[in-house]
């Protein structure tokens, strides 16, 4: 079973960030994007799938939002889903939060 996460921040992860993000933890690897940008996908230089990004959605009742996640942060304005596929979640997570540190934001487990 992937591994859900949400990014929870102030500001969407655009590509131009992601691929920073990467660059960082994963300088060989690779990013696509599905159905015009709205599935983006990194990959690492084996072509192995570690992290899927969906479209960031403003959260318009935050108590809502923070009820589907452990320890929210007092507040955020967007959530973005993020997948891990199967297998050990291990470089996926260590990229799901070096996005969110390029947005300032934070990365939670979905509960």
């Amino acid at each position: 079973m992937p591994t859900e996460l949400v990014l929870l921040s102030d500001v969407a992860p655009s590509p131009e960030l992601v691929l920073r993000a990467a660059a960082v933890t994963h300088p060989d690897g690779s990013f696509l994007e599905y159905h015009d940008g709205l599935v983006r996908q990194l990959l690492d230089a084996d072509g192995r799938a570690l992290l899927a990004l969906y479209p960031s959605r403003p959260v318009l009742d935050p108590t809502h939002a923070a009820a589907a996640v452990q320890d929210p942060p007092a507040t955020f304005a967007l959530w973005t889903d993020l997948t891990i596929p199967f297998g050990d979640p291990t470089d996926g997570r260590a990229l799901a939060e070096a996005v969110a540190a390029a947005v300032g934001g934070v990365v939670k487990d979905r509960i």
